[in-house]
């Protein structure tokens, strides 16, 4: 019995030895893991979430320089995009230094064909020679094309901003997880084996050791499924333990940041910065998607593209400002028809909105068109100085119709074509690609 119980302390000893040589060295791993991720790997993700923001203002200022066509104004957002451009630079980041000087680059470019194309024409409203109409069209050509090509680079660096935020925040969240399996797996054997050896000290194991282990293993599963909120376990008495319910917590606040972090993520990616609505990455994915849904036997789709009328005279007549609350208020409204007739919208461009819409004939989506365009009409928007700007929109419609389309974007093309046609016939109404048939909007309610 005294050999029996000699090897028994030596073994409880050696255990106790490598138990405490594991805890430290795991808890001091788990602090330094917490450390390194507050002041490395969080502030990057919200750096990268700032610079996300940057380009995003970036393509806001682009799309005003180019519909601008006042030589004052576009002098003074090519200094606010110059000055957003070079902040670029303070982050060691040679793509995003790159692309912002690109940008800065197009819009100077834009700006100075702009000044060429005034130049060229005539001051006091005289016939324009043949040869200054070609270099006119060059310039706004060349403008053009600088505009195409600042809003690809201002969208590629948005994309690998959002990417580049998206490996860091899944890589913390994989650290997270394994930590967690780890402190599962090890406490359970440390504390697990010396029960078996102190029945004596049943009580006090399973109150102060088991009970606080559980707690923290508890509150790491939540943390893994994706649920860091909630109240965290009470402070064991001993300093070990109540160390590992530091560090859970400390997981816990971290997992919370990662959550809003990737929301944020999130809707920059999907969503359209001055609407809310579905931006055009993620509309064409859900085009795609619902119609390959739709040619393995789904609910046939239709396809609106909906267009302010007369917007860039509103930009000019009442400032941008005054657009850009339009541009809201109808996407307001047409969220009503996502609610109501289960309609998808998204802001295809500018003043263009594309509405898809499941398993209706053409009848209700000439009914739906028609709903849309009289709660535009209906919509009150006004002015900085009160006055009431009056808003309609054209649509172009087209079906699937039973129809062997190649792709989506043969139904997105139609409708285009068909909202043209919509404008060329006068504006304010609603015309199908596939028949031609125009509906007009009630005249007392049309837009001059």
């Amino acid at each position: 019995m005294r050999i029996v119980g000699r090897v028994a302390l030596l073994l409880v000893c050696l255990y106790a030895g490598i138990a405490a040589t594991y805890s430290v060295r795991f808890l001091n791993g788990i602090a330094r893991d917490a450390q390194t991720a507050r002041e490395e790997q969080i502030p990057l993700i919200l750096s990268q979430n700032r610079n996300a923001l940057k380009v995003e203002r970036a393509a806001s200022l682009i799309r005003s320089v180019y519909l601008a066509h006042d030589r004052k104004i576009e002098r003074q957002i090519q200094l606010q995009l110059q000055t957003l451009c070079q902040s670029f630079t303070l982050d060691e980041n040679q793509t995003l230094i790159d692309g912002a000087r690109d940008i800065a680059a197009s819009v100077k470019l834009i700006v100075s064909t702009r000044e060429a194309a005034r130049r060229l024409r005539d001051p006091d409203g005289t016939e324009v020679t043949a040869e200054k109409g070609e270099q006119i069209k060059a310039a706004d050509a060349a403008s053009a094309d600088a505009y195409q090509h600042a809003i690809r680079t201002a969208d590629r660096l948005s994309e690998t901003l959002a990417t580049d935020a998206l490996v860091l925040a899944d890589n913390m969240a994989s650290t997270i997880g394994s930590a967690a399996r780890e402190v599962k797996l090890g406490w359970t054997l440390i504390l697990t084996l010396p029960v078996l050896f102190f029945m004596m000290t049943l009580w006090v194991v399973s109150r102060h050791v088991v009970a606080p282990i559980g707690a923290a293993v508890a509150r790491l599963e939540s943390i893994s499924g994706g649920h860091p909120e909630g109240e965290g376990p009470r402070t064991p008495i001993f300093h070990e333990l109540a160390t590992i319910t530091g560090a859970v917590e400390a997981y816990g606040a971290l997992s919370s940041d990662l959550t809003r972090t990737n929301a944020l993520l999130k809707i920059l990616s999907d969503r359209d910065g001055l609407t809310g609505l579905a931006n055009r990455r993620s509309l064409q994915g859900l085009l795609d998607s619902t119609f390959q849904a739709a040619k393995s036997g789904g609910p046939e789709i239709g396809v609106m593209m909906i267009d302010l009328d007369h917007f860039k005279a509103i930009n000019d007549t009442y400032g941008h400002h005054a657009g850009d609350a339009c541009l809201v208020s109808v996407a307001t409204a047409l969220q009503r028809f996502e609610e109501s007739d289960g309609v998808h919208i998204g802001r295809y461009g500018g003043e263009e909105f594309v509405a898809l819409v499941s398993g209706c004939d053409e009848r209700s989506l000439g009914d739906i068109a028609e709903r849309i365009c009289r709660d535009i009409m209906r919509l009150e928007v006004h002015s900085e100085d009160g006055r009431r700007i009056s808003l309609t929109a054209s649509i172009g419609v087209s079906r699937m119709a039973n129809r062997s389309l190649d792709g989506v974007n043969q139904l997105v093309s139609e409708a285009d074509t068909a909202l043209y046609q919509a404008k060329r016939n006068g504006r304010n109404r609603v015309v199908f690609a596939e028949s031609a048939v125009t509906v007009d909007m009630p005249k007392r309610n049309r837009q001059a």
